[in-house]
């Protein structure tokens, strides 16, 4: 979890001192930090939360034989991930192009220069992507004392390991150890998502921000004396969008999400839970002002969706988009090639056990899911650029974002019907 949330807090702490010419280097970044972990750490060892007892670790019962197969296979394809992302320097395309070459740009000029936005940047495609993923790059640079194209891809799959982590252990929290193994082992074979770890590209990094913000959610709607938990989904989903522009979409799923929650279960809201609804799109608001002051300011506008187009926007005219959308979509969740079985596998659970997905266990989940795949195709809809094409090239990565969510969508629904290894 820290590693997501420091990563991605660093990267805005470093645009929030560009705003003061304040340059990077080692010190100027972390010297922030300091009395925050200091402080952590102080409390930790005050509490004793660092020590665990001998009768603990007796009490974990010794692995089989099956969990240790699965468990060889996770950590296979975790060394083959880095092996994949190091062996060479960052070549990808979109990844130079679009992302790279800023943080090279900021490294070697120890800040944001401050026309980048203005006209820098312009010469570049896509130049209102945000800016997390360069600046942590840039991050990585200044600590290495170099521009080294590949010790930097190690971001990408850690990213990789952050994510069948936390899908391990919130499996964990309602299941075996061995059926954890088997969805994380299900999620770390799947050819899309761990080839995307090694690339450079923004998309796993994304996907890890919109699983985490959208389970820690649902972890509240369990537990809502548990404030932490709704703090925590709202860095996380702030901070999707403060990774790729897709992350907006999560952005408004969640609070959407929350919004259902609490209108579903009004009888039983306290004005404390509405409180923390209004802070958690605080909290989201606070982390995102600085960038959107950004894009407002250098009038920085979507290559692929004009807002200011979709003002006149016609659903009626924009129907025949449909086609291609829906048959990419199914293209996709039937071909193994890239997926293995996996969406085979919930398009056949969806349908059979089309009832119990919507009961109070899953439903929250299911409706999750739902929001996030209207969300895209309404960006389909009011999209500009040519849709067989468009949708050819992005619903394959567009689905990587909602990917672990749907992983743990099937290992709760496999709980539900005792389908236990």
């Amino acid at each position: 979890m820290s590693y997501g949330i420091g990563l991605g807090l660093v990267a805005l702490e470093m645009l929030i001192l560009s705003f003061f010419n304040i340059k990077f280097n080692v010190i100027s970044i972390l010297i922030w930090w300091v009395p925050l972990v200091g402080w952590v750490l102080l409390s930790d060892f005050r509490d004793r939360r660092f020590i665990f007892s001998k009768s603990e670790i007796e009490k974990k019962k010794p692995f089989s034989w099956v969990e240790k197969v699965f468990v060889f296979g996770i950590s296979f394809e975790i060394f083959y991930a880095f092996f994949r992302a190091l062996i060479k320097p960052i070549e990808s395309y979109d990844a130079i192009a679009t992302y790279a070459i800023r943080s090279k740009i900021f490294y070697l000029a120890r800040s944001i220069p401050q026309d980048f936005f203005y006209s820098l940047s312009l010469l570049f495609p896509h130049p209102d992507y945000p800016l997390n993923i360069p600046l942590s790059e840039t991050f990585v640079y200044l600590f290495l004392g170099s521009l080294n194209d590949q010790l930097v891809k190690v971001i990408f799959p850690l990213y990789f390991v952050a994510i069948l982590g936390i899908l391990y252990s919130s499996i964990r929290r309602f299941s075996s150890r061995a059926n954890a193994l088997v969805f994380t082992f299900m999620l770390a074979t799947i050819p899309q998502f761990n080839h995307f770890a090694t690339n450079a590209y923004h998309d796993v990094p994304l996907s890890y921000y919109c699983f985490t913000g959208t389970l820690f959610l649902l972890y509240w709607f369990k537990d809502r004396s548990t404030s932490g938990f709704l703090y925590i989904s709202a860095i996380m989903t702030a901070l999707s969008a403060w990774t790729k522009n897709e992350g907006f979409v999560y952005c408004v799923a969640n609070i959407t999400l929350l919004a259902i929650f609490l209108s579903l279960n009004r009888r039983n809201i306290r004005v404390m839970d509405i409180c923390n609804g209004f802070l958690y799109m605080g909290i989201i608001l606070l982390i995102l002002m600085p960038w959107m002051w950004v894009k407002g300011t250098a009038h920085l506008v979507n290559s692929d969706i004009d807002l200011l187009k979709t003002g006149q926007f016609n659903i009626v005219e924009q129907c025949y988009k449909a086609w291609p959308i829906i048959y990419e979509f199914q293209r996709q969740m039937l071909g193994p090639k890239k997926w293995n079985i996996f969406w085979i596998i919930v398009m056949f659970s969806a349908i059979v056990y089309h009832r119990k997905i919507f009961l109070k266990s899953q439903m929250y989940i299911t409706i999750s899911l739902m929001l996030a795949i209207s969300g895209y195709i309404f960006a389909y809809l009011i999209g500009q650029r040519e849709i067989a094409y468009f949708v050819t090239m992005t619903w394959s990565r567009f689905m990587l974002h909602f990917l672990p969510l749907a992983v743990y969508w099937l290992a709760l629904l496999f709980k539900e019907l005792k389908l236990e290894i």
